[in-house]
């Protein structure tokens, strides 16, 4: 069992906002709730989660009860969930989040509050492998298939690799010492993560291009990705499509409304 850091303070200036009126995508309505308490009566049904602290600004924190959180932490100026903002802020707030829990937890969950499908069943079977894994860096990623299976008509970011077509989830497992120690590092690979150059100056050309040409193996990432952090590193294929699944647009709130009663019964 770990402890998990919620970070909930992702902003939509979009269509999104323009639509519902909403800006932090956490207090956005999905099955009668908002996303946010569904994120934190999901962790609280995971058996592989202690105890939780909410990374969140003031409105997000409002709608949520003493029972759902063990502790608030404020966050600092521009707070970020895993998917928004500038690398710094984001940094910034995992270490509150990670330092927040409780001191005896080597292992931290760290997972996003805009993911309004997310079930125990899919925090538990990442926060197993993650540990199985004894990488200071769990990184969830989800295979295609399983998420096209699951949410037909959904539309995700996917990266083709020699071992399959996988997309990113929206939760990691780290040390406490890894974020401490790799602070610096970490908001350089977020700042960098739209910018080929930026990547390319940090990850190696040669990497870059194998990328891009669909030419690497996950053995292969897992080994740069232990390189470059100089330390133990996991990429966890996750088959629970909701781990991935958060609400960056329009269509994938509408997707999420449309399957929050089949997913509600497995909270």
């Amino acid at each position: 069992m770990i402890d998990a850091a919620v970070l909930a303070g992702g902003v939509d200036k979009g269509d999104i906002a323009a639509e519902t009126g909403v800006v932090y995508r956490s207090l956005l309505e999905v099955g009668g709730r908002p996303i946010i308490r569904r994120v934190l009566a999901a962790l609280r049904g995971a058996s592989e989660v202690g105890k939780v602290a909410l990374v969140a600004p003031q409105p997000v924190q409002d709608v949520v009860s003493d029972e759902a959180v063990d502790v608030r932490v404020e966050p600092g100026d521009g707070a970020n969930g895993l998917g928004a903002g500038k690398g710094a802020g984001f940094v910034d707030n995992m270490a509150r989040g990670v330092e927040a829990t409780a001191p005896g937890s080597e292992h931290v969950l760290v997972i996003t509050g805009d993911l309004p499908l997310i079930t125990p069943a899919a925090i538990n079977d990442f926060v197993r492998q993650s540990l199985a894994s004894r990488a200071d860096l769990s990184y969830a990623i989800i295979p295609k298939e399983s998420s096209e299976r699951q949410f037909p008509g959904g539309r995700r970011t996917y990266v083709r690799l020699r071992d399959g077509t996988f997309t990113g989830g929206n939760a990691v497992v780290v040390t406490r010492d890894f974020v401490r120690l790799q602070r610096d590092l970490l908001g350089r690979l977020f700042s960098a993560r739209k910018s080929p150059l930026q990547l390319a100056l940090i990850l190696g050309l040669r990497f870059i291009i194998g990328l891009l040409t669909h030419g690497l193996t996950l053995a292969q990432i897992e080994a740069r990705a232990r390189a470059i952090i100089r330390a133990p590193a996991a990429a966890i294929i996750s088959t629970y499509p909701e781990l991935g699944f958060d609400v960056d647009k329009l269509d994938d709130l509408y997707l999420a409304r449309r399957f929050a009663d089949s997913f509600d019964s497995r909270l």
